[in-house]
């Protein structure tokens, strides 16, 4: 396990996790990412956290989803021109990716945990 950096108030940072998945699939659809970026491996989330891990960056992660989707889309689509399709495309692929990183995280199904801890 990896733990990336300190930053200025002195929290250990884990950076991106950069799923090779989505790398291969923005090439297949004409991008020119790098392939073999890697981040954080994403299974080390949960077990950086317990060590004091106090911010882990996803917004690559989210960025790549956003990236995935369009291209993908202009690919197969290539006469359309509103971004609006593929945008409530990324808006469904988003929130599947946001419920995969909270099960990594070990946020999964603590709403009613939180919301009893804020009324406290």
């Amino acid at each position: 396990m990896r733990l990336e950096a300190l930053d200025s108030q002195r929290r250990y940072v884990s950076y991106d996790s950069v799923p090779a998945d989505e790398v291969q699939r923005i090439n297949a659809a004409g991008g020119k990412l790098d392939p073999t970026a890697r981040g954080v491996n994403e299974n080390e989330y949960l077990p950086a956290a317990k060590l004091g891990v106090t911010k882990i960056n996803i917004d690559t992660d989210g960025r790549l989803v956003w990236t995935r989707v369009h291209r993908e889309f202009f690919r197969d689509q290539p006469a359309e021109f509103d971004f609006r399709p593929p945008g409530k495309t990324f808006v469904q692929e988003y929130a599947k990716f946001i419920a995969h990183k909270n099960e990594k995280l070990g946020s999964a199904s603590r709403l009613p945990e939180i919301r009893k801890a804020l009324v406290k």
